[in-house]
């Protein structure tokens, strides 16, 4: 009887030990991360302010029915999101180098955005074209496929190259 309740004792000891490491590691953990996000406001209350945009972009069709998203600030910094497709991330942020940003700025100076009409559509329907929406100082241009205007391939081949490179 005695061996018994020693073995019991044990086995309680064990159990208790078995809980109390994980338990332990997991409140450390939790201090450890929450740590970061109590840091205290600037100290003069004011938030910075948000980078100014340069131009969104949204593509959208395709055969694998793509539907990407980049947003490109005044400052190089970009933020994308896409539909998951295999080898790619879902979403993220980059910062263009300053070839990329004055070359995508040169695109779009170039394309005359004032100079555009709202909307270029395919001359004839396709069922796998792509449907591409440029926004660019408060003007947005919508385009398909075969409709491109030649002052927007360039904006769209830099656009698509910058999107890749973000993945």
């Amino acid at each position: 009887m005695n061996r018994e309740k020693g073995r019991r004792r044990k086995l309680q000891g064990l159990a208790h030990r078995s809980l109390t490491m994980p338990l332990l590691f997991g409140c450390i953990l939790l201090l450890i991360l929450g740590s970061g996000c109590s840091s205290p406001p600037p100290a003069d209350g004011d938030t910075p302010p948000a980078p100014d945009l340069l131009v969104e972009y949204r593509r959208t069709g395709g055969i694998a029915g793509f539907d990407d998203h980049l947003v490109v600030f005044e400052n190089g910094q970009a933020i994308y999101t896409r539909r998951e497709t295999p080898g790619s991330s879902p979403a993220g942020i980059f910062y263009l180098s300053d070839k990329e940003m004055a070359e995508l700025q040169r695109v779009l100076e170039e394309a005359d955005f004032p100079g555009l009409a709202p909307g270029y559509p395919a001359p004839v329907p396709g069922a796998d074209y792509f449907t591409y929406s440029i926004t660019y100082k408060g003007k947005t241009v919508t385009t398909e496929t075969t409709g491109v205007p030649p002052a927007l391939a360039p904006v769209i081949g830099q656009l698509d190259y910058l999107l890749a490179e973000g993945n």
